[in-house]
């Protein structure tokens, strides 16, 4: 069987361009006489294992397929815990990661290769892949703290000012909600997410005092209502963030996606959707979503459980339905 290579390319944030190395890895592997089958291109932090490209490559991926990444730090900055799990996901597929930077794992690409140097390489790989991936977490940890360290020090001398506001693309987001467009036509005509979405209503309330009306969305076929529970931390022992966070993501829950709050834990959020597939997306863009105003803030999500109210069955996140 032959097997397929599938390039993986990722930046942290909107303002970052996710396809910068498909030129670096278009050459690596014409060099090398093999052909990229398809990109996965996402704009996610790496410090995430939620990122839903990754799974989407890792699900189309046969056994012995070839993920192939330009630095291991663009597949991972998880904690140890979190890529152990990755880890155990990628061997689950049985597929072979092959990294610009790593010179050992390139004889992945080979297409014969016998046992003895199969078993050495393959030590050798998974003994520096680990130690890379803990770098590159480190790396992740160091760079916050000096960022936490570097704002403390402004509000100290009274320079910080903070994220400033886009007013321009909050105006174009509020005028098409006025004019009576969803959420979702929103998203794709601005390109932003839901919780931008959904902080350019909050200045627009801020600034008018009034709100905005809220487009009436086509029913679907199948609703779900899901309790949703997670725990939010500081990101590091510089971080203060929490209390403010969980503000945030109680307006994202409730404004965004009519959900209800039960404690300070747990949601209760209404889904409707049409297919299985759309199911997914839904909870995987309120998970993202969530996520997404934690790392705002330096701070992040754990422990996020989504449960069937009516069935009591857990969502399983990595097979994208719901456990027996």
């Amino acid at each position: 069987m032959t097997a397929f290579v599938r390039a993986y390319l990722r930046a942290s944030t909107d303002e970052q361009d996710a396809q910068r190395a498909r030129s670096a890895l278009d050459t690596f592997a014409h060099e090398r006489s093999v052909v990229i089958c398809g990109y996965y291109a996402e704009n996610e932090s790496g410090a995430r294992l939620d990122r839903p490209e990754l799974f989407r490559l890792l699900a189309d991926s046969r056994a012995q397929d070839v993920l192939l990444v330009e630095d291991v730090d663009r597949l991972s900055r998880l904690a140890a815990t979190e890529w152990e799990k990755l880890k155990g996901l990628i061997r689950k597929r049985q597929v072979r990661v092959v990294a610009v930077n790593v010179p050992t794992t390139w004889q992945h690409l080979s297409p014969s290769q016998n046992e003895f140097d199969a078993r050495m390489f393959g030590a050798i790989n998974d003994m520096l892949m680990d130690m890379l991936a803990a770098i590159a977490r480190r790396d992740y940890e160091q760079r916050r703290e000096r960022q936490s360290q570097g704002i403390a020090k402004a509000k100290a001398a009274g320079k910080y000012r903070g994220r400033q506001v886009d007013h321009t693309r909050y105006g174009a987001i509020n005028r098409l909600l006025a004019s009576g467009n969803s959420w979702t036509v929103v998203q794709r005509t601005i390109g932003c997410s839901r919780s931008t979405i959904s902080r350019a209503i909050k200045h627009s309330q801020g600034a008018t005092g009034r709100m905005l009306p809220v487009s009436s969305v086509a029913p679907s076929s199948q609703t779900v209502n899901v309790v949703l529970r997670f725990q939010v931390e500081n990101g590091s022992k510089f971080t203060r963030g929490k209390t403010k966070v969980r503000r945030d993501i109680d307006y994202l829950v409730t404004a965004s996606f009519k959900g209800t709050k039960l404690n300070d834990a747990e949601y209760r959020v209404p889904i409707q959707y049409e297919s299985d597939a759309d199911l997914k997306a839904q909870l995987n863009e309120l998970v993202d979503e969530i996520h997404h105003e934690a790392d705002l803030r330096n701070c992040v999500v754990d422990d996020v459980l989504i449960k069937d109210e009516a069935t009591g069955r857990y969502w399983r996140d990595y097979d994208g339905c719901w456990e027996p």
